[in-house]
């Protein structure tokens, strides 16, 4: 009976941490889109940057 209730606790102690993270996650007034840098493969038919793509073993 007591594994059951610290089991319950702590399922929501876990549930409350998760739940304040979120909302003041999405709360918060200074969140900023940030842009990320990506490299854009190119096509595999196309030519390519990279010296000997073709002959990959």
């Amino acid at each position: 009976m007591t594994q059951i209730l610290l089991n319950s606790l702590v399922a929501i102690l876990i549930a409350s941490t998760f739940l304040t993270t979120a909302i003041s996650a999405l709360s918060s007034k200074d969140r900023s889109l940030r842009k990320v840098p990506a490299k854009i493969g190119r096509s595999r038919f196309g030519h390519s940057d990279i010296p000997n793509a073709d002959h990959r073993s």
